[in-house]
This record gives structure tokens, C-alpha cells and sequence, in this order.
């Protein structure tokens, strides 16, 4: 049947569904069709109403539209053509269109631009906060179906909704032997294969006799229960730092620094694995922003002009990396009449450097969780630049160290903490 057929027979025929989202030029089939529909129904005076999906792209409000719409919308009803329009996206719907809309239904919408597009339709009120948040199913009613914005919400669908989004669940997945085979090899692998790190020394089984538990009350009260124990393998990271030392600042030595894999916080394993201030403020900046915040007094204020000769770089260079350091409020400005002055908003941590390397095993993580590194060589580099006149990383090892993550339980009341896995002390992470 072509389209003048079809929209001949479309008024006396049951709701009519044309599907042309798999066709080439849909626009130009929609626009033939519905140019055709609106003769027919001028011509026979009956009600007909078209309802338009996704309505940003057949009418959108740049770009190119189907040119019909515009007329139906402006002067359908007097011929008995009523137009609906849906759209997820009304900020991208042809406005002169959307302002012809009589009544309204809108839903849930979170886009700035779109809750801009429907404020019209709520005078004198603003719109509802409840509108970022509606259900599936909820829309505030406007217009001439309600004088006043009222909430409501469509019934149940009976109809299975052909356009729904598969659910992974409903998905079954049957790999080829070939491929199941593969990945139970390279599991088997990542599973045995031993990385550099520190072996626990203590089972999980001992744990539960290591751990101070809280109880009810001081003396006669019920006393917490471990109820599980994990063994982690955090991630640290083993620097080895060229600086220059000596009088004179000409000889170079090597030293050794141990650094948290996931925050960048510095490490010591004297006695226990313990996290102090390290480079975690620092990660993201180039080497001329840590030497900029290095030459910034925390104690006096300092002005660009002396910023550019203590370090020779240009005045536009330096008050670019200024913007940036203040905006990550690790400097903080003031002016003072026509000048403004700069103060340092961190102290930068005193190290305790190791002479020589650590003495790493290899250790088999078949047994517990492993984190995985989150800071970069490239960052931590950048750092190091900035910080010392002449240094620079000469190494970057991570490895493993363990710990034991437990849960206790007293009555409804949980906590965790964490302990060492060398010698059972507690830890802060």
C-alpha cells in the first residue's frame, strides 16, 4: 500500500504504529505521510490524533525538521488533528512547537537545559524539586488537564514494552571450549603466580587472640565477637631518590623512601605499618608547581616579583601555576593595596631516609586480596624534581605488605580495624 493509501484509510482504520527508525530517510517518509494524513483529515473534518516519539529528532530546534509538525501543531485542532509529542530531551524540541503544547506531562528530568525548557509551563511557582527525582511513572500534570501542577502517576503497563533495555540477567552467555579453557589457565596463573612483597607471619586463626575487644559495659559487660577476618595485601611502593649532597651540593647519593600504592602517603615499617603525611596533596602537579610551592613561605607573605627572581621563569608562567595552587588550596593570596602577596598552606614532610633498599621476597598471594597501585611513576617523578634542586627518581618497585581487616560485633553494633600482618599491632589506613 503507498502512503497516499494509507493515509486515506488511516482515519477508519484501528491505531495506526509506523515504525521508521531502521529506514533510510525517515524524515522524508514521516514527512510524506503525515502531509498526506493532514488532507485527509482537513478534507473529512475527523478526530485524529498523532502521537510523535522521540520528537527531537523529527522537530528539533536546530538542525533539520519535518516541517509538517509545525503546521499541525499551529493549526491541527481546528481541523481535527491533535498532535502529542515525547521527548526525554525537551531543551532540543523546536520551541515554537513545544509552545503549542496545551497540556503538558512531564516527568523526571536532571539536565539543566531541560528543566529550563519546561519552567514556562510552571508560572509563578518554579519548579518542583521533586522534578530530579520522580519515579517511572510520575509526571506533574500542567495545562488544561489541570489548572494547578498536580503529580500523578500512570498505571501499570499490560503490554510487554518492545523498546525496554535487556536485563543482563536475561542473558546467557555459552563460550566455546576453547575460550572457557583460556581463561581457567590465565586464572590459574594470576592466582599462583608469586609477586614481590612481605609474607604475613601470623594465620588468620591467631587473630581473634590478638584483638583488644570492647565490651557492653566496664566490667561485667558482654565482650565483642570477631565474626571475620581478611587478609589484604596493601600496596606500597619502594623509591629510590637521587639527591644531591655534601657541602657544596656537587655529590650525588642515592636513597631509598617507601610510599603507600594508594594514597601517596609516606610509610614506615620499623615497627608496624604506620602512614604519615607524604606526597597525597602533591599528586597531579608538574615539577615547576612543587618548586613554586617550595620557594612560598608558609611564614611571610611573598609577591610574584619575588617568585620570578628566586626562580627565573616568566611572570605569565608563574601566576598560572599560582591560579592552579590556589584553587587547590595549597597556597592562599592577599592584597595589600595594589599588591598581592602569597603564604604556603602546607608543610612539606620530613623524611626518613633509608641508605639501602629493602630486602623483598617473593610471596604467594593465592591467600588473600590484592589492591592494586593507584599512584603514578610519572607524578611521583614530577614531585621529586620540584622538591629537591637536582634530584630525580631513579627507581620505582612496588610490593605487597599484609594486613588483616576484621569485623567485630557486639549486640547490633559493628566496627572494623585493621591489623599488621607481621607482628598483630593495629593500624590506621
Amino acid at each position: 500500500m503507498n502512503i497516499e493509501e494509507l493515509a486515506k484509510h488511516a482515519p477508519d482504520i484501528p491505531p495506526l504504529v509506523v515504525d521508521v527508525s531502521e529506514t533510510d530517510d525517515p524524515k522524508g517518509k514521516v514527512s510524506a505521510l503525515l502531509t498526506a494524513l493532514y488532507r485527509e483529515i482537513s478534507n473529512q473534518r475527523v478526530p485524529y490524533l498523532v502521537v510523535l516519539e522521540e520528537a527531537d529528532r523529527f522537530v528539533p530546534q536546530s538542525g533539520d525538521r519535518v516541517p509538517i509538525f509545525g503546521e499541525i501543531a499551529r493549526r491541527g485542532r481546528k481541523r481535527g488533528m491533535g498532535l502529542m509529542i515525547c521527548s526525554q530531551r525537551p531543551s532540543l524540541v523546536d520551541k515554537n512547537v513545544l509552545s503549542q503544547c496545551a497540556n503538558q506531562l512531564i516527568g523526571k528530568l536532571v539536565i539543566q537545559n531541560d528543566l529550563q525548557s519546561v519552567a514556562q509551563f510552571f508560572p509563578g511557582r518554579g519548579l518542583p524539586r521533586q522534578l530530579t527525582s520522580l519515579k517511572a511513572g510520575v509526571f506533574y500534570a500542567l495545562g488544561g488537564i489541570s489548572p494547578v501542577p498536580a503529580s500523578i502517576k500512570v498505571r501499570e503497563r499490560e503490554t510487554k514494552h518492545g523498546g525496554a533495555t535487556p536485563l543482563l540477567g536475561q542473558r546467557k552467555a555459552h563460550p566455546i571450549a576453547e575460550i572457557a579453557r583460556f581463561r581457567e589457565i590465565v586464572r590459574a596463573e594470576l592466582e599462583l603466580k608469586p609477586q614481590l612483597g612481605v609474607a604475613p607471619l601470623i594465620n588468620a586463626e591467631e587473630i581473634p587472640t590478638l584483638v583488644k575487644k570492647e565490651k557492653s559495659f566496664l566490667f561485667f559487660g558482654r565482650a565483642e565477637v570477631v565474626s571475620a577476618v581478611h587478609l589484604y595485601f596493601r600496596p606500597l611502593v619502594e623509591l629510590g631518590v637521587r639527591l644531591r649532597t655534601g657541602i657544596i651540593k656537587k655529590k650525588f647519593e642515592s636513597f631509598f623512601l617507601v610510599l603507600d600504592g594508594e594514597k601517596g602517603k609516606v610509610v614506615d615499617l620499623y615497627d608496624r605499618l604506620v602512614l604519615s603525611d607524604g606526597f597525597e596533596r602533591l599528586l597531579g602537579l608538574n615539577s615547576l608547581q612543587v618548586e613554586l610551592l617550595r620557594v612560598i613561605s608558609p611564614d611571610r607573605d611573598s609577591t610574584l616579583i619575588e617568585m620570578v627572581s628566586m626562580m627565573g621563569d616568566s611572570k605569565g608562567v608563574l601566576r598560572g601555576a599560582m591560579n592552579l595552587l590556589e584553587k587547590k588550596r595549597l597556597v592562599r593570596s592577599t592584597t595589600i593595596g595594589r599588591i598581592k602577596v602569597f603564604r604556603r598552606m602546607l608543610d612539606f614532610p620530613k623524611f626518613s631516609w633509608m641508605s639501602q633498599p629493602l630486602d623483598l621476597q617473593e610471596v604467594n598471594l593465592k591467600q588473600g586480596k590484592i589492591a592494586e597501585v593507584k599512584i603514578k611513576e610519572s607524578e611521583i617523578r614530577e614531585i621529586i624534581k620540584g622538591m629537591w634542586e637536582g634530584a630525580d627518581l631513579e627507581s620505582f618497585r612496588p610490593f605487597l605488605y599484609p594486613v588483616y581487616k576484621v569485623e567485630l560485633l557486639l549486640k547490633r553494633r559493628r566496627r572494623e580495624i585493621w591489623l599488621d600482618g607481621r607482628n598483630g599491632k593495629n593500624v590506621s589506613l
